[in-house]
């Protein structure tokens, strides 16, 4: 709702003389009611007035606030460490537009060992449960309180308590070395990777006992013992504890060997050959052996990257790196912002943390660390040491951290470039009317008109969006004609387009030829669509032929080179397109004849069916059973067992 200039002032200064001298949390608000920034204060009143003084706060959007600023709201905390958690759950609610989000940890993997588990299980895991708790304390978007009762902490000390036979670990920003990590443990200390409900069904070991992946805990009879010590052998790992394993591990292999087990001996000889190749790979940058973690920034403008080193007894383990953009808050918010955005989503605690000098700028610069250093001393339950070096061998881990920032910066914008180019030299190429950011293209898969299916796969300024692929089962058209099919797919996308569900494409890629292009340009020309590029991607007529694309108003197709940027990027997202459609169409494949082969058997229901495949697993294994094993299963009768096996060895083994 706008305010009138003098009302709004009016009510400005009222709060102003009201605001008071406790900790808490500021939001202010545009003139349309809309959350613009969000900020927490030792003392509400001398933080927001410093708004409106000459010689306050010199922040990039301060300058707008005259013009821009509707109202101003407040909220009293028991403390600043409260305000400190509330901020960020109110950054994580309203979005707003001068506040940081450099991470969403909902994207983020983490390592979890179940140890609540007489067999503990080794897992992957999305969401720490400190960060769903978080997420439930928040209530209805009507701009109220983000928090109940600033409980954010019990909220975090809830989840904690429900889930504290657990161990997690991360989370971990690169998708990548975390599952490199999760296969060392795996392979090496063998834990169950399976969840508990396949865990209590096991009839016999599965493909990972087979591989030397897993120890077999569900059929084979494993010492307890046994089991927990190679769990506190993976945590020690996970915690970058390496040295204090490989003794332990090379005290037990001597006492097997001393003791003649030689094939003990032999397997824990595998493992320390396993963890010594993985400490080859991690650099020694800290003679004092400490765990710690560095912060390194870098930023050029309103553009730059956060990154963390782990440094785990001296050892470089890794970094994390968080590129942003647009941002015009001081240093010292960004990596503030950074510290609670990261370690509130669960990521590993260690007992220093060591922060570059920007961080301790402005006017609550020192008073923000020290805020910091009791929060996270709170999570970790125990001490955590937040400093900024000065001089000596820490204030070098942190000029190590940022000059690996600005080498991640550096390389970010070097990519950014080239894809910006591709992205230019192609509509230059085909003389597209847009820019074509987002590029999505179209594939079909049947086979004989059984189970048509469409998929769509999507290009992000140059990159596969995966999370906006989307698949179709054929409903309308004859499953028959890949022309009608296609119109359908098409049509069903761009009504979701013009009722505002979905973004629109920039271009709209098919593969095929002038065929394919013409019926599209007939389904644009009904549903009134002028604003979005298309394009036909075709193959060459022979092996060595060059592809070619057809463009609407061009007669003759223009020919791309194959080493060109351009094809790169057509090729690209058509062959996603092609793979995601025939992955879908065999799925539905295999489904089909799973349900149909088994419905076939007279006398057996959907009920009977799931209760055969739950217990023997395939149909190539209930063509194996005896009729005593089928009898076995609850409702299977020793004359419908009998009729079972006759009707599996009469189909084909391909159905098996």
């Amino acid at each position: 709702m706008s305010i009138h200039r003098p009302l709004r002032e009016k009510r400005l200064e009222a709060l102003l003389r009201r605001l008071p001298a406790r900790p808490g949390v500021y939001l202010m608000k545009d003139l349309e009611d809309r959350v613009i920034y969000v900020g927490k204060a030792k003392s509400l009143r001398s933080r927001v007035r410093s708004y409106f003084r000459a010689s306050g706060d010199q922040r990039a959007f301060i300058a707008s606030l005259d013009r821009v600023l509707g109202d101003i709201q407040v909220r009293v905390t028991l403390s600043e460490k409260d305000a400190l958690i509330m901020e960020r759950e109110l950054i994580r609610h309203h979005r707003p537009r001068y506040n940081i989000d450099l991470l969403d940890d909902k994207t983020f993997l983490s390592i979890r060992i179940t140890t609540g588990h007489d067999y503990p299980r080794l897992m992957l895991d999305r969401r720490h449960p400190a960060a769903r708790a978080l997420k439930t304390a928040r209530t209805a978007p009507d701009g109220g309180t983000a928090l109940k009762n600033n409980d954010a902490n019990n909220a975090a000390k809830y989840a904690a308590d429900r889930k504290k036979t657990d161990r997690w670990f991360g989370p971990y920003p690169s998708a990548k070395s975390v599952r490199e990590t999760y296969r060392l443990i795996q392979s090496v200390f063998q834990l169950r990777t399976c969840p508990d409900t396949v865990f209590k069904k096991r009839r016999r070991p599965c493909l990972q006992h087979q591989m030397d992946r897993c120890l077999g805990p569900c059929v084979l009879k494993i010492p307890g013992d046994e089991y927990a010590r190679r769990v506190d052998q993976a945590v020690m790992v996970l915690r970058g504890h390496c040295d204090e394993l490989l003794a332990g591990l090379q005290r037990r292999m001597q006492t097997a060997s001393a003791e003649l087990r030689f094939e003990d001996a032999a397997r824990i000889r595998d493992r320390i050959r396993a963890l010594d190749r993985t400490l080859e790979q991690s650099q020694v940058i800290d003679e004092q052996r400490q765990d710690r973690d560095v912060v390194g920034l870098f930023r050029e403008g309103a553009s730059g990257v956060v990154l963390l080193m782990q440094v785990r007894r001296g050892r470089w383990l890794g970094d994390s790196r968080f590129r942003f953009t647009g941002i015009e808050a001081p240093n010292a918010d960004v990596v503030r912002q950074f510290i609670s955005q990261h370690y509130r989503a669960g990521a590993d605690l260690p007992g220093e943390l060591l922060l570059p000098a920007e961080a301790a700028q402005g006017a609550e610069g020192h008073g923000d660390l020290q805020v910091l250093q009791d929060w996270l001393s709170e999570r970790r339950r125990a001490r955590v040491r937040v400093s900024i070096p000065q001089r000596g061998r820490r204030m070098r881990l942190v000029n190590t951290a940022r000059e690996n920032a600005a080498e991640a910066f550096s390389a970010a914008l070097a990519t950014a470039s080239i894809l910006g180019d591709r992205l230019l030299r192609l509509q230059k190429r085909l003389n597209l009317v847009r820019l074509p950011r987002r590029i999505e293209c179209f594939d079909l898969s049947t086979l004989g008109g059984r189970l048509s299916v469409g998929a769509m796969a999507v290009l992000l300024d140059g990159e596969p969006a995966t999370s906006q692929y989307r698949r179709y089962r054929i409903r309308e058209a004859a499953p028959d004609s890949d022309v009608d099919m296609l119109r359908e797919v098409i049509s069903r996308r761009l009504r979701r387009v013009a009722q505002g569900e979905a973004e629109a494409p920039d271009l709209i890629l098919l593969d095929g030829g002038r065929g394919q292009l013409g019926v599209v340009l007939a389904l644009f020309s009904d549903l009134g669509v002028s604003d979005i590029d298309l394009a036909a991607l075709a193959k060459g007529r022979s092996s060595r032929g060059r592809e070619r694309v057809f463009v609407p108003g061009r007669r003759n197709p223009v020919m791309l080179k194959p080493e060109s940027d351009e094809l790169f990027l057509l090729s690209r997202v058509r062959d996603e397109a092609h793979r995601f459609a025939v992955s879908y169409h065999r799925r539905l494949r295999r489904k089909r004849a799973t349900r149909s082969v088994l419905d076939e058997i007279p006398g057996i229901g959907p009920v009977l069916r799931k209760r055969l495949l739950a217990r023997f697993g395939s149909l190539l294994s209930i063509r194996r059973a005896s009729e005593d094993d089928l009898a076995g299963v609850g409702g299977i009768t020793p004359a419908l067992a009998e009729r079972i096996l006759i009707f599996m060895a009469s189909i084909p083994k391909i159905y098996q």
